[in-house]
């Protein structure tokens, strides 16, 4: 099986990776969805899944805020998890046209929202690369840029949430403000959480 993985950003900040099941991954950076989806293809495989770190669902309460992005913050006591409202365009836009391409390119894929910095403090992987692939079995490079590292540990949710070893799904509990995750124009999206 393959895992995709996105880190959705602005020029040369789009981290995009690739993770086998057996743990081997290749991660790169490029600037845009198609600039992603063009990396997608050329890696020969059919996703079995794709985590994306931005928002893929929204919501028309104040600031945009969501009933996932509380939890977040409320279990983790951290202020990195943002509502929809103060994100930059690129991470919002960029990442949903991803979402949204690979379901055209790839038909039907399983999609799932991420936030790896937040999952790092979870499991208190502290940003060090060498726990990090420890804990997940990776086997690869240490990622050149932050951006590739969030983007592995994407795929590494899809992996998780897909493969049936993370069941807590964030976007299973939503405010009536929110779109329904499971209703998306571009699929049906999962917020697969280790907890």
């Amino acid at each position: 099986m393959h895992w995709f993985g996105a880190d959705p950003g602005g020029k040369n900040c789009f981290g995009i990776a690739h993770l086998c099941d057996n743990g081997e991954f290749h991660a790169s950076c490029v600037s845009s969805a198609d600039e992603a989806m063009h990396w997608l293809k050329s890696r020969n495989v059919s996703p079995s899944g794709l985590g994306v770190d931005c928002p893929l669902w929204w919501s028309s309460s104040g600031s945009g805020d969501r009933q996932a992005d509380r939890w977040l913050r409320q279990i983790y006591k951290t202020s990195s998890v943002l509502t929809t409202n103060s994100l930059q365009g690129a991470v919002l836009i960029q990442g949903v046209m991803l979402a949204y391409r690979a379901q055209q390119s790839f038909g039907e894929i399983n999609l799932t929202e991420t936030h790896p910095k937040v999952l790092g403090r979870a499991l208190k992987l502290d940003e060090n690369w060498d726990n990090t692939a420890n804990r997940f079995k990776l086997i690869g490079p240490k990622p050149l840029r932050d951006h590739q590292r969030d983007a592995i540990l994407s795929a590494v949710a899809a992996r998780e949430g897909f493969s049936g070893r993370w069941t807590h799904d964030l976007a299973m509990e939503r405010t009536q403000a929110e779109l329904d995750p499971a209703r998306m124009w571009f699929g049906k999206v999962h917020y697969w959480w280790p907890e």
